[in-house]
């Protein structure tokens, strides 16, 4: 395996090279604002290269997503007892030069990214979607410890034909799934259960003290 590149943040200076990787890699058009924003914006994006002889070989883009202003979808993959103040990481991109793969170099950028997003406490989870139709991918998310959330039918469009997702997750931090409905069902036993004794208790020791002060009079 080759291990003769360095691993750096991506810079304004990479712009260029950037758009022609992804016009290469991925079936989506990204604006030019998209660009500027990960190569500058190190609040909201965590990003790597790797880069060999001045030439970017493999990249990997991810966007850091406060829980306040997540969608509903982004929400339902955590507790919800963990939402306040919760970060969200998505992976945007992933990709490595053809003549570069099966090198171990996005294994590298990924376990990389996650090492550096587990000394931020409030990240309590990575997560991304994945073609389902891609093994591949699938199994190396699945080799890093990801986990399937859910299957998204007709979640990508791609040269005007749908096609199917599935949504892997990585918690970290501690983070939590949500309960499961069984969980759910079964703390919701155990509220209605717990309301029930305390009242019994409650109208318990309240008539046996009518009856005690029946008594004394």
């Amino acid at each position: 395996m080759s291990t003769d590149y360095q691993i750096r943040p991506l810079i304004p200076g990479d712009i260029a090279e950037l758009k022609a990787l992804h016009a290469q890699w991925f079936p989506v058009e990204y604006p030019n604002s998209w660009y500027y924003d990960i190569t500058t914006d190190t609040d909201r994006y965590l990003t790597l290269a790797a880069v060999k002889h001045d030439t970017i070989i493999g990249l990997v883009v991810t966007e850091l997503r406060q829980s306040k202003s997540c969608t509903p979808d982004e929400i339902a993959l955590l507790d919800r007892a963990q939402l306040k103040d919760s970060i969200l990481t998505y992976i945007m991109t992933l990709g490595v030069r053809k003549e570069y793969r099966r090198q171990g170099i996005a294994s590298v950028l990924m376990k990389e990214v996650l090492a550096r997003l587990k000394s931020y406490p409030d990240v309590k989870g990575v997560y991304l979607h994945v073609l389902a139709s891609n093994k591949c991918a699938i199994k190396f998310y699945e080799v890093l410890g990801f986990g399937c959330y859910e299957f998204i039918p007709h979640y990508y469009t791609i040269m005007g034909h749908f096609q199917n997702a599935y949504c892997y997750i990585l918690y970290l931090n501690d983070g939590q799934p949500p309960p499961s409905p069984i969980r759910v069902i079964i703390n919701g036993l155990r509220s209605v259960m717990s309301y029930v004794y305390t009242m019994w208790v409650y109208f318990y020791v309240a008539t046996k003290s009518k009856i005690r002060n029946y008594q004394l009079t």
